[in-house]
């Protein structure tokens, strides 16, 4: 993966969404970020003879994480969410020289990632309650 692919990467990783909550619990206020971990990889199918068509077909793949940050200030409590959303995309010929492709797949796929973390936003809550819980044991011992 050339130097310019990885830039753009960071960059649309750096500009994935993040679905933020505000939770009270206990007398205190946190804030509870969910952010979109993605990871891409392209894979090149199929074979090119010399004396025939090619088959040959480009597979990019974004497999979307989701990470919770739970936040009262001063500390913040990091964890990594179960589950994955994956996106695939098919373009023919090989994978050299399609890094902007596979930047525009994730791009093209920012509202379902936004959707993806509403989504475990939604079901997570039980969850956050239950890390703020043990933190106050853990710290309490």
């Amino acid at each position: 993966m050339s130097l310019i692919a990885l830039a753009a990467f960071a960059a649309a990783t750096a500009a994935a969404p993040v679905h933020s909550v505000s939770l009270d619990h206990r007398g205190s206020t946190y804030s509870i970020d969910y952010r979109a971990r993605v990871e891409t990889s392209m894979r090149t199918i199929g074979i090119a003879p010399p004396a025939r068509q090619s088959t040959q077909r480009c597979v990019m793949t974004a497999s979307v994480s989701v990470e919770r940050v739970i936040a009262d200030g001063a500390h913040a409590l990091t964890a990594a969410l179960p589950g994955k959303e994956t996106f695939t995309r098919q373009l023919p010929g090989d994978c050299r020289s399609r890094d902007a492709q596979l930047a525009r797949l994730v791009d093209d796929k920012t509202p379902a990632i936004a959707a993806h973390l509403a989504e475990a936003a939604s079901t997570d809550r039980e969850h956050a309650l239950a890390a703020i819980d043990a933190a106050h044991h853990f710290a309490a011992n």
